[in-house]
């Protein structure tokens, strides 16, 4: 029997703390929970949402008519190299594993909040390493019919924050990953810098959802916008879209209670009980301001509920 929650507020499960209600919520914590959550919203022709610790998601501050369905479904199984993870398990607990089982390819991950479901759907990175790097394949279910697929790396279409789980509708229940074999020690060392890098930028019990805006790939914009960014700016072949906020003007800058980081321009905080509508609305301006002076159209990294596309 289904335990669905009726109005339950966005803003208690999301790091931005910011969202109206959603119509009804279940937090699944097996798979055969998430399957009859998935089953239900098909049989009531009710529209579903599955997100995992909502450390990417802007919600409109009238919520949305949605089954919400939180996946908490955690579990790593080691067999060698390989490592077989529930896509429910949080991030940091897979690097934190990975590195004491002395295996490398995870640990520049660290400190990148949300669960393992969302950082494949968003193919998440830092500092030149992405969680696709060494993943061999991806096991979803297709919600319409309830059939298991499985993917290999290159059916995924891998790009930059970018993957076919934005477009294709399954919902990822695990991830199989071949890791190279490292030192605990020493990977302990490089995850503790980086670490200790992303708490500069985001300080713990930061209210935001990351960085909103994505980083350009430089190789594909033109030579013409090219010419209007200094060569420097370019960091592992992208263009930061917090520099081209930061030429815009856009540091410091606040609306209500969100704020624009002081030290960085893509960095958009709720600093008290900040409203969605407030976020978007900064945001848009800064997105106009970047398309008009170098004809680039920033996308969000961040997934927008019931707000419409920039």
């Amino acid at each position: 029997m289904l335990k669905l929650e009726q109005n339950f507020p966005f803003k208690n499960i999301t790091t931005l703390q910011i969202g109206g209600p959603a119509s009804l919520f279940i937090a699944t914590q097996t798979q055969q929970q998430l399957i009859e959550a998935l089953t239900y919203a098909n049989q009531h022709n009710f529209p579903y949402l599955v997100i995992g610790d909502g450390s990417n998601l802007l919600v409109s501050d009238q919520g949305a008519s949605k089954l919400v369905i939180k996946n908490e479904i955690e579990g790593i199984i080691k067999e060698v190299r390989f490592l077989k993870v529930n896509s429910g398990t949080i991030l940091q607990h897979l690097v934190d594993y990975s590195i004491a089982q002395n295996l490398s390819g995870l640990q520049k991950l660290t400190g990148i909040p949300g669960t393992l479901g969302g950082a494949v759907f968003g193919n998440a990175g830092a500092y030149g390493q992405t969680i696709s790097d060494c993943l061999r394949e991806v096991i979803a279910i297709n919600p319409a019919t309830g059939e298991t697929i499985i993917l290999q790396n290159d059916e995924c279409e891998f790009e930059y924050r970018d993957s076919i789980f934005k477009r294709n509708g399954l919902i990822i229940l695990a991830v199989v990953f071949k890791l190279d074999v490292g030192k605990s020690k020493e990977l302990r060392i490089e995850a503790d810098e980086i670490l200790e890098k992303r708490l500069v930028k985001y300080p713990k019990g930061i209210k935001c959802p990351g960085s909103f805006f994505k980083n350009l790939v430089a190789e594909k914009l033109s030579k013409e916008i090219l010419s209007k960014i200094p060569k420097e700016k370019i960091v592992y072949g992208k263009i930061p879209a917090g520099t081209l906020l930061e030429m815009v003007g856009a540091k410091g800058d606040k609306l209500g209670d969100i704020e624009i980081a002081d030290y960085h321009a893509n960095l958009f905080v709720n600093s008290g009980k900040g409203s969605a509508l407030d976020f978007y609305t900064l945001a848009q301006k800064y997105y106009k301001k970047v398309k008009d002076k170098f004809g680039i159209k920033l996308e969000p990294e961040v997934q927008l509920i019931n707000l419409p596309p920039f």
